[in-house]
């Protein structure tokens, strides 16, 4: 124990301690107008967990709901099987930007505690903590805070009935009786009504499988993930996945950024919003927070070591030629990415206070943001990339038949439509291909099927019409069974044309992956 923090702890029987606390009830009232979200809040309890998880083993991590007798309010527990705290420990947690007890980074400032107890109880409220660093009692304290505060010793955990933790036995426990109003800003602005626990816990796993997608994807080489963390509600619980950015027709950049005296290798991936993806993201449900093709949410994660700290990054990295802040347009709606730097020493590449952005104060994000700068993003990256995808699967088609012409500049229909890609060949060969760089949908056969169409209408038999798309479902490979037995119609001086001839292909099938 050190001195400041004997300084700070006064036995008051054998099972209480009084410590002092360097904050006033008035300044933590002011902690809790700083706008912290209620997701941020209990990214800071979880960040707290996994820093103090034992050597050697995976980091567990417990957040249980449980509703309130005031529908106003509801009760929220984040606990994990880590380390503990002694009492030492816990009075340095409580002091304002006290000084971290490890080296980890996800303790980088010493204000995440005092600000999360804030905004979550809406600065006055109720909370405690429970910890013990080794079998035995728990050391107890509850606030709101105080100058003087009262540590008990306590030889079980005493919480609401309806909390379930999960496992057995945690080492640390943080309670907190949060107004119902803070709990619903973990939803976007729209969808701030709704108080259903269940409802709420798939926008919070939302918001734990994209900040802890490094910690919960499983290893390479040992195939099991370095922490498990299951949200409750109730006796239902429910295993957080890791999100990652759904992202196709990906470009992976590897750059190399001097930081803090050293050469670090950074790994830029950047590419087009998989809206199939993205529909399927969350538990096989569809994220509702993030990736949501919109200004807001527009542009790349920053992913340092294994915690994503930042998120929708655009002008906050690239500028114009004038040096002002690129704008959110929805020129950018399909741009992601995701920028992924390597664990670095605390001080290096700082974030905010609780880790809710990054620190632009700090100089070594500038050599980091231009070394990026060779790479802006890419306006209307969804056309971009078909367009890319077209010459990349005619350059497949010419190298396979060189005789062949391959071409994307026939057009159909007074309208001047122009098919994606036609592939003329001998003994009539005419090949047509819809390209789309996302999942197929219907309106992507009756494209097809314009094309067929129109070129019929010119004279021109088509032999074979292929969607060329990342996916497909059952219910499309039936339409296109279905479209197959329909009338194809007649050419302009009135022979019948041959039947409709329409298949489906995936990129992984030709190899355009």
């Amino acid at each position: 124990m050190n001195n400041q923090n004997m300084n700070n702890i006064t036995a008051c029987t054998n099972e209480s301690h009084e410590i002092a606390i360097n904050i006033t009830r008035k300044a933590f009232v002011g902690l809790a107008r700083q706008g912290m979200l209620f997701h941020q809040g209990i990214l800071e309890g979880c960040d707290d967990a996994l820093a103090a998880a034992l050597p050697g083993e995976k980091a567990r991590i417990c957040v249980a709901l449980a509703p309130d007798a005031d529908k106003n309010y509801i009760h929220l527990a984040v606990a994990d099987w880590g380390c503990g705290m002694d009492l030492a420990a816990l009075t340095n947690a409580l002091q304002l930007g006290s000084a971290p007890l490890t080296n980890s980074r996800l303790n980088e400032h010493g204000y995440g505690l005092n600000n999360a107890l804030a905004c979550l109880s809406g600065g006055t409220g109720d909370w405690c903590i429970y910890t013990r660093s080794q079998p035995g009692p728990y050391y107890k304290v509850s606030g709101p805070f105080d100058l003087k505060m009262t540590v008990t010793e306590e030889d079980a955990l005493q919480l609401l009935e309806g909390l379930n933790l999960q496992w057995p036995d945690p080492s640390t426990v943080i309670y907190v009786r949060v107004p119902m109003a803070i709990a619903r800003t973990l939803q976007r602005q729209g969808n701030r009504k709704l108080s259903d626990l269940a409802t709420l816990r798939l926008w919070l796993i939302e918001h734990l499988g994209v900040a802890y997608r490094g910690y919960l994807e499983l290893d390479p080489v040992t195939l099991e993930p370095s922490a498990k963390i299951a949200v409750t509600v109730g006796q239902s619980s429910m295993l957080v996945p890791p999100i990652q950015v759904p992202m196709m027709m990906a470009r992976t950049e590897k750059l190399e950024v001097e930081l803090g005296g050293q050469i670090v290798p950074v790994i830029y991936v950047h590419g087009t919003l998989d809206k199939s993806k993205r529909d399927h993201l969350v538990l096989g449900g569809k994220a509702r927070y993030y990736y949501q093709g919109t200004q807001p949410t527009q542009g790349i994660d920053i992913r340092l070591g294994k915690r994503v700290i930042a998120t929708a990054q655009l002008g906050e990295i690239w500028h114009k030629e004038d040096g002002t802040p690129i704008s959110r347009h929805n020129s950018y709606n399909d741009f992601v990415g995701e920028l992924i730097l390597p664990e670095l020493p605390r001080g290096v590449l700082a974030t905010l206070n609780n880790k809710t952005g990054i620190d632009r104060n700090d100089p070594d994000w500038d050599k980091v943001f231009e070394a990026l700068a060779e790479f802006p993003p890419q306006k209307n990256a969804a056309t971009f990339s078909e367009d890319e995808l077209k010459k990349k699967w005619m350059k497949i088609l010419k190298a396979a038949n060189p005789e062949d012409e391959v071409t994307s500049e026939i057009c159909v229909w007074p309208t001047g439509t122009r098919v994606d890609v036609v592939d003329k060949g001998e003994n009539g060969k005419c090949d047509i291909y819809e390209l789309k760089t996302r999942k197929a949908e219907p309106k992507d056969l009756y494209q097809l099927r314009m094309y067929w169409d129109g070129l019929v209408l010119e004279g021109i038999q088509p032999t074979r019409g292929i969607l060329l798309t990342n996916g497909y479902s059952d219910r499309l490979q039936e339409m296109v069974r279905i479209l197959n037995t329909l009338p194809a119609p007649n050419f302009p001086d009135g022979r019948p044309s041959a039947p409709y001839n329409f298949s489906l292909a995936t990129h992984k099938e030709k190899q355009l992956l």
